[in-house]
């Protein structure tokens, strides 16, 4: 039996193994039992070869030459927001539109739990990237339940993205200030009757020249928010951990409106992507330096970064240590955790696995590729490989 890459030409492509590995090939030769036992083999996405709409890769069996089966599917990856296609912005703009319905769906309870009263479950500890990486998955997985084909875009805030901020996706507020920030939609956008809180619309207005990227300084602030800068703050998790200073501050600060404070950014569907792009840094720099096992104190570390100063007392520092389960998913209501009622209840399961289970613990988000084990949790970043570390058996 030979197993063959059999997608469209230009659409997602897959790779085969016979075991786990970073190292497949198109094609694969297997030899099948007579007694009709089952023979497993790996396959996986190609890297850089990813989908963009379902049905455009494809397995495809031979036998003597001959065709025997054939199945479809999608090469399905977190893309930069500027690189989508016309079918793929519409695809997520529906569904987390869908999601919001007006301000009477589901996405509500994802604006209502990061506020200033979680404030210390998700920011100024060490559990800033695991618990966002959370967070994220969470609502990505509530929109694939709208459409299976969408996964979360990022803004890429290092480079211009007009394309994104335009009135066919996330819009731009209007040109005078004198008019105010608010977004307004033309009729039969997806977003156009957007709510959050009751009746809030989306409102925001960039500081910088929007057909640019952000520049290093915004209204005086300094706004380090290259790449290459992130990758530079450090090879060990405490130095790493800058980066909830700047890139990440200073994309939300690049902004006025809701955007730009912590207990309302997450009104705004331009913070998932922009978070989408803070966790992408997180996995570049992982892959970069090899830190996906979460016992390795250079992958994960209670360590204060060099030069800051450690946050207020919390008791056990809990929420934040390898072990422990991350809020609102695991339903407490128990000091020091927020004492009101979780927003959301226990994580969601994937159709293509459970990962990371209904009450996902901190060390759950660190090797999200599974490249050490550990289950993968279901998501890929365009630009970041999978690549098995030395020594690492599959």
């Amino acid at each position: 039996m030979t197993l063959q890459n059999a997608g469209q030409a230009g659409g997602g492509r897959v790779v085969f193994d016979t075991q786990r590995s970073d190292a497949g090939n198109s094609e694969l030769q297997l030899d099948l039992p007579i007694n009709g036992s089952k023979v497993e083999f790996w396959v996986a996405g190609e890297f850089q070869h990813p989908s963009s709409d379902y049905g455009d890769a494809a397995i495809e069996a031979f036998a003597s030459g001959a065709s025997v089966g054939r199945r479809e599917l999608m090469v399905r990856i977190r893309k930069d927001a500027t690189a989508l296609s016309a079918a793929e912005r519409d695809r997520f703009l529906l569904a987390i539109g869908k999601l919001n319905d007006a301000g009477q769906g589901p996405f509500q309870a994802f604006r209502d739990t990061h506020v200033d009263k979680s404030r210390s479950e998700a920011h100024g500890r060490p559990a800033f990237p695991p618990w966002h990486r959370a967070y994220l998955l969470d609502l990505e997985r509530e929109l694939q339940k709208i459409d299976f084909r969408v996964t979360l875009p990022y803004w890429r805030f290092d480079r211009p993205a007009p394309t994104l901020f335009a009135m066919d996706f996330l819009g731009m507020p209007p040109p005078q200030r004198a008019q105010g920030d608010v977004i307004h939609f033309p009729h039969g956008h997806a977003l156009e009757f957007w709510k959050t809180d009751g009746n809030d619309p989306i409102e925001r207005r960039p500081r910088y020249a929007i057909s640019g990227a952000p520049p290093q300084q915004v209204q005086g602030q300094d706004n380090v928010i290259s790449q290459q800068a992130t990758m530079a703050l450090g090879a060990t998790y405490p130095e790493f951990r800058w980066m909830e200073i700047a890139p990440h501050g200073s994309a939300h600060t690049s902004f006025d409106g809701p955007i730009n404070s912590v207990p309302t950014a997450a009104k705004d569907p331009l913070f998932f992507m922009l978070h989408a792009n803070v966790d992408r840094l997180w996995a570049f720099w992982q892959w970069l330096n090899h830190r996906t096992d979460p016992n390795d104190a250079a992958s994960f570390s209670l360590a204060v970064p060099p030069g800051q100063q450690p946050p207020p007392p919390r008791p056990g520092n809990i929420g934040h240590n390898l072990t422990d389960t991350m809020w609102p998913w695991n339903g407490s209501i128990t000091p020091p955790r927020p004492t009101f009622t979780p927003p959301r209840g226990p994580f969601p399961q994937s159709p293509i696995g459970s990962p990371p289970g209904a009450q996902p613990i901190v060390r759950d988000m660190i090797d999200y590729q599974g490249v050490r084990g550990a289950d993968a949790l279901g998501f890929d970043y365009d630009d970041v490989p999978f690549e098995l570390p030395a020594g690492v058996v599959a």
